[in-house]
């Protein structure tokens, strides 16, 4: 291939040689661009942008988490009677939750995950749990995506 560009080449007048010689010259570094530096350099842009939002997002539940600490408790209502999966499917719902995982975990409490929910709504609905007379221990709140969170928690009819 090389001999075939460099017998086409030597076939050029001088003239034509410099000229090509001109264009390559001018073209290599357009080319550069175009095919690295320009893709590069928008795909970091990409990257900065999502690390931006996905700051952000952490700093809001991380937020929503410390004021859901901080909160006073409020007087809590009796414990409910009723079977204990049956009245956090039930918040859940009021609360427009979907409820992933709705499992017994032990004598008294049930193991819940919601795969997707806004921080907010989820810490809110904890809040909710609580003054309904249950404690909400074991929970974990992590990031998953386009300002929703993923919540698990092991709630307990409390004593």
């Amino acid at each position: 291939m090389i001999l075939r560009i460099r017998e086409w080449l030597s076939g050029r007048t001088p003239r034509e040689r410099q000229l090509i010689l001109l264009m390559v010259a001018i073209a290599s570094p357009l080319l550069v661009w175009l095919l690295v530096i320009r893709p590069m350099s928008l795909a970091y842009d990409e990257a900065l942008e999502r690390q931006l939002e996905a700051v952000d997002r952490n700093g809001q539940v991380r937020m929503l988490a410390d004021a859901a600490k901080a909160a006073p408790r409020a007087a809590r209502m009796a414990a409910p009677s009723a079977d204990l999966g049956l009245v956090v499917a039930e918040a859940a719902s009021q609360a427009g939750l979907a409820l992933e995982g709705n499992s017994p975990a032990g004598p008294n409490a049930v193991a819940i995950t919601i795969a997707q929910a806004p921080p907010k709504t989820a810490v809110q609905w904890l809040g909710d749990l609580e003054e309904r007379g249950l404690t909400v221990g074991e929970w974990k709140m992590t990031p998953s995506g386009s300002g929703t969170v993923s919540l698990s928690a092991r709630v307990t009819k409390a004593q």
